[in-house]
């Protein structure tokens, strides 16, 4: 049967109060257990001095176990008001969660993130839920009747394995049990936030149960999108931080007999809400001075951001005799998202675009694992098996009005060297050797450059530079449209429409230009990728008490990955609109697909010291990997034509495929109680990553605009951790959990997102510091039960440490600065314990921040644009137990 987490500390002082209770479970606990797949039952009694984790698939007293784990409980996440990861990392040093799209949020563990847009990439982190991998897409989940929340921190390339050359992330809802149980939540708050939460717990028989729970949750916006733009015909203008999303799950489990016992659930997540704004920064946008104003333009067509998923998992334990036991694990996962987004932050019809992620996959994820254990010897081992399908459309939408902007400006590039040239012969420089100033002074004088074709005066100035004009007025004349001789006027373009540009296109030879009758249809060009990806994998884990105070644990795992992959690019589908013309942005590509194969052998050997009963001290080396895979939007086609890229010296297709993650972490440790009321967790480690897959948006020479591409870099990171609990007295407890790291990266030369090389290099950050500070009290007023819980979160800003930044982003407000949030709760209890009224405030401090910057569009459009924190938020929730 499941274990529940026992939150009593050994000290006598921490038993039997509910606020040691809370304070135990609501900082970061440091600590590291392997457990049984049976997590084989444990008497009342013997349970006083343990908390208990199932990180590492064995029972233990956390305090007494030695490698390094995160435990968040229920308790915790109930006086946090937290429904999903990124509400509970500020209790986990080292440990953040992306708050922006669901479904392309990510894990950063001790500084180090994944991307999370392609689907032929892994994280770095992996994440569990109910003992299954949880793919990219689908890590963002609501905490909806969760047990519990580990996290483990460093390669865990030992019992997890697939892809956790940083970590793992492992939420353990509730099982079914015996006895009757249920509640109901209801939760209001700010901006017109309403939340329903529901539980039953009941049995059918004396050994079949049934758990069933729900939650709702939705909230409008906090900044208002008052585009209004002739794209929009009707559709939906969602608000920044408009929220949506509700979850169910039911779960039935049958004990088959004392040692057996058979669990099947069933999960489903629906979402439906707001895509991040896109706040524009640029001179176009709404409040380019202010991000943080109350209103904003975004005019993406048919935007928001949805997912539809469900899970069906079997769980079945099986206890062999006292010694050996079984866990056999098969669950089958899939999902369809959508992500519309703005990606230039205005309504400028002529600056329009934007990107629409389209997934649809599916997971079929299997372990078997086999425990032995006994007083001086436990191991663990076992088998995995994934198959995953992926497929993913990625659209990239602008306006005939933008491509027509895009056009223009190579016309000024065609003229401006015809004007060098011209320059040139006439005083007898080199055109390189011209000055910019000069030339630039010639283009004005010529009523140039041309902004836009669809301006007719500067369309005509063009032309006559061009020295097209003339040409195309006697084609005309020889038509018997105007009178031989007629020049060519900006009244004459405008009352002719698209005449001008039309026969323009056919003597210059260029399908995309065409007239203004064509402004605001879409204009698309869309990458497809499919991918099979098969995952294997086999390990053993062996832990040797060697005296009552020694053990020595080492453990292996061999992981192999096949990936097979496809990318694909259309011609865009105003070709059937405009016959002839061709995509603008990324050349059309066949169809084409790549394999490859990765495989590693990791593994972990470590030490646990048993100073007395309340102090010890540990030591582990761990190593990691993560898979190598394929960037979605980079094929093994050229960017010029889309012609397949074939390697000289051996003849065969280009290999794009990147690097897999390889990780060495060197860890020191120290737990113990002081002075009988104060709980002590420290630990000193030392990372090494190798070829850490990170996503930059970045701009080839050859391509339109800037896209995100992976990018290899090598990276250090010396840090330290600290957890502390202190029982003040029995009613009144505080906290206090920081890490301290230091990180040095080499980077592979890329792109930026202007199109800027970037060499190969270095930087080192300095010192970044985080902590969390909290406080409960249980004052007595003598009726029911009163709890006050206040926690404060400083964050350190590291940004100033990123390789290859582009320089506008500095003048980004708030983008640089440390994060300072302040929450609190006060919670009622009412002495039967079925009722709960809570009243809670989040970021009191009212402390607003931007996020990372979106430079797709600001090189060719100028239009970059920054993501916004929401306010400070308030509230009220009551909860009805029976």
């Amino acid at each position: 049967m499941s274990l529940q987490i026992i939150q009593e500390n050994s000290s006598a002082n921490f038993r039997k109060h509910l606020i040691a209770q809370t304070v135990a479970a609501a900082l970061a606990v440091t600590s590291f257990a392997s457990f049984s797949a049976e997590e084989a039952s444990v008497e009342k009694e013997d349970l006083d001095d343990v908390i208990v984790v199932t990180a590492q698939k064995r029972t233990q007293n956390v305090m007494k176990v030695p490698v390094t784990v995160d435990s968040i409980s229920a308790e915790t996440i109930k006086q946090s008001g937290s429904i999903m990861l990124s509400d509970i990392d500020k209790f986990i040093p080292g440990f953040e969660f992306g708050d922006g799209d669901v479904t392309q949020a990510g894990v950063t563990m001790r500084g180090v993130s994944s991307p999370n847009i392609s689907v032929g990439g892994d994280p770095s982190t992996a994440t569990f839920f109910d003992g299954v991998y949880m793919p990219r897409a689908a890590q963002n989940v609501l905490f909806s009747d969760m047990q519990r929340v580990e996290v483990l921190k460093g390669p865990q390339g030992t019992l997890f394995g697939k892809n956790a050359a940083m970590g793992v992330v492992n939420m353990i809802p509730n099982a079914p049990q015996e006895e009757f149980e249920g509640f109901i939540k209801g939760t209001a708050g700010t901006d017109n936030l309403q939340r329903i939460e529901g539980m039953v717990n009941f049995g059918i028989t004396d050994n079949v149960y049934v758990r069933i729970n729900a939650l709702t949750n939705t909230q409008e916006g906090f900044a208002d999108n008052v585009a209004d733009s002739p794209l929009n015909t009707g559709e939906k203008v969602w608000d920044d931080g408009e929220k949506d999303h509700q979850a169910a799950r039911i779960a039935v489990k049958w004990d088959v007999s004392s040692r057996t016992n058979v669990q099947v659930s069933y999960d489903w997540d629906k979402l439906d809400q707001g895509p991040g704004g896109a706040i524009g920064l640029s001179e176009y946008a709404e409040n380019p001075q202010d991000p943080f104003a109350d209103t904003f333009a975004n005019d993406v067509v048919n935007g928001g951001e949805s997912r539809d998923m469900t899970a069906t998992t079997l769980k079945v334990e099986h206890e062999f005799n006292d010694q050996w036991s079984m866990k056999l694990i098969s669950s089958f996962r899939e999902w369809e998202t959508n992500n519309r987004i703005d990606e230039d932050g205005t309504q400028d019809i002529t600056r329009y675009l934007d990107t629409d992620n389209h997934e649809d996959s599916d997971i079929f994820y299997n372990e078997l694992q086999i425990n032995y254990n006994t007083d001086s010897f436990n191991y663990v081992g076992g088998l995995t098996y994934s198959k995953e399908n992926v497929h993913q459309t990625t659209f990239i939408n602008t306006t005939t009005d933008t491509v027509t902007r895009l056009l223009s400006t190579e016309f000024n590039g065609q003229i401006e060297a015809g004007v060098r040239e011209e320059i040139s012969g006439a005083i007898g420089i080199a055109p390189e050797d011209i000055p910019d100033s000069f030339v630039d002074q010639t283009m004005q004088s010529l009523g140039l450059p041309l902004e836009h074709t669809w301006n007719a005066e500067q369309w005509v100035s063009a032309l006559e530079v061009m020295g097209e004009a003339d040409n195309i007025m006697a084609y005309l004349a020889s038509l018997g449209m105007v009178p031989a001789g007629t020049p060519m006027t900006a009244d004459f373009v405008r009352a002719t429409g698209d005449v001008t540009y039309d026969v323009a296109s056919i003597g210059l030879g260029v399908a995309e230009i065409f007239g203004p009758s064509y402004t605001g249809q879409m204009w698309s060009e869309n990458f497809i990728n499919n991918g099979e990806f098969t995952s294997y994998g086999i390990y053993s884990d062996f832990d040797f008490q060697l005296t009552d105070q020694w053990n020595v644990f080492f453990g292996v795992r061999y992981s192999e990955d096949d990936k097979d992959f496809s990318w694909e690019v259309t011609e865009t589908q105003f070709a059937e609109v405009r016959p002839g013309v061709s995509n603008v942005l990324f050349p059309a590509r066949d169809e084409l697909w790549q394999s490859n194969s990765w495989s590693k052998t990791t593994g972990r050997v470590g030490t646990g010291y048993q100073i007395n009963d309340d102090h010890m001290v540990f030591a582990s080396v761990a190593t990691g990997y993560k898979a190598g895979g394929f960037d979605s939007l980079a094929s093994p086609h050229s960017e010029s034509d889309g012609s397949i890229i074939i390697d000289p010296e051996t003849g065969d297709v280009v290999d794009v495929s990147f690097e897999p993650e390889e990780s060495v972490n060197i860890e020191l440790g120290y737990k113990g109680i002081l002075s009988d009321s104060l709980r002590t967790t420290f630990s000193m480690f030392h990372n090494i990553l190798d070829d850490q897959q990170t996503s930059r948006s970045s701009k080839q020479p050859d391509q339109a605009q800037a896209l995100p591409t992976i990018v290899n870099q090598d990276v250090e990171i010396d840090g330290f951790e600290l957890g502390m609990d202190w029982q003040v007295t029995e009613t009144f407890a505080t906290g206090f959990v920081t890490e301290v790291r230091s990180t040095d990266t080499e980077s592979d030369e890329f792109y930026n997102d202007s199109g800027t090389l970037i060499p190969a290099g270095s930087s080192s950050s300095d010192t970044n510091t985080s902590y969390t500070l909290k406080a409960d009290w249980i004052p007595d007023l003598g009726f029911g039960t009163t709890i006050i819980h206040v926690d404060y979160v400083f964050r350190e800003n590291a940004r100033g440490a990123i390789i290859g930044e582009d320089e506008w982003v500095n003048d980004i407000p708030h983008y640089f600065d440390d994060t300072e949030l302040l929450n609190a709760r006060i919670s009622w209890i009412s002495d039967s314990d079925s009722i709960e009224i809570g009243l809670w405030g989040k970021n009191l401090m009212d402390n607003r921040y931007s996020g990372g910057p979106g430079g797709r569009t600001k090189d060719i459009l100028g239009t970059g644009y920054t993501s916004v924190n929401r306010g400070m938020e308030a509230g009220v929730d009551v909860k009805y137990s029976f």
